[in-house]
């Protein structure tokens, strides 16, 4: 997941669990924030993930 503001960039992985890819301009203040955010919303951030790329778990091979 990415998040921008400004000249602010961060990357999140969502799997298996949230973890801070890069940050470029967020203080730590800042990307704790962004992190319990995504967390409290990690259920919706993930469906919303599968429903734009489609769930690969269900597809075959």
């Amino acid at each position: 997941m990415h998040v921008d503001r400004e000249n602010s960039s961060a990357k999140f992985w969502l799997d298996p669990d949230v973890s801070l890819a890069t940050n470029y301009g967020f203080n730590r203040k800042e990307l704790r924030d962004i992190e319990r955010i995504t967390r409290e919303n990690l259920k919706r951030l993930r469906d919303e993930w599968d429903g734009f790329c489609g769930d690969r778990s269900t597809e075959s091979s």
